[in-house]
């Protein structure tokens, strides 16, 4: 798998999801971070970005936000307090990633052998300098 990295600061945000949105192949894009880095001030830039003109806010506590773009919808998903599988299910979770349409999801590592769509995946790294670390790699499902 061929990754790409872009390193980026609160002041060239847009940038930062220029990048993701110009090289991620698939819909369905996975943002991996440590709490606090960040994951959701950038989803709310892409989000922007595609034309949404709803509030982009944390999906911590609702778990699943839905916003109206201008061609499609955005599912916003935070998998943080998601247990196991029948809740993932009680979501509409495997409805949701056959759908056509933008899918951004937040903490996935406890059910990325679940994911059997092609995606995205984000790595968002902290650096010393207080900047962040894209590293994009595109997941093919054979």
């Amino acid at each position: 798998m061929k990754s790409e990295k872009i390193n980026y600061d609160i002041n060239n945000l847009d940038l930062a999801a220029e990048f993701i949105l110009n090289n991620s192949v698939y819909d369905m894009i996975l943002f991996k971070a440590e709490l606090g880095v960040g994951k959701t001030t950038l989803i709310k830039e892409i989000c922007k970005k595609i034309g949404t003109i709803d509030n982009v806010v944390s999906p911590t506590f609702p778990i699943l936000n839905l916003y109206k773009s201008k061609n499609n919808l955005i599912y916003h998903m935070d998998l943080y307090r998601v247990e196991n599988l029948k809740d993932l299910n009680e979501l509409g979770f495997f409805d949701i990633i056959e759908q056509k349409n933008w899918i951004f999801i937040e903490w996935p590592d406890n059910f990325e052998k679940v994911f059997n769509k092609n995606h995205t995946l984000i790595e968002i790294k902290l650096e010393n300098d207080n900047s962040r670390t894209i590293t994009l790699t595109q997941n093919e499902i054979i």
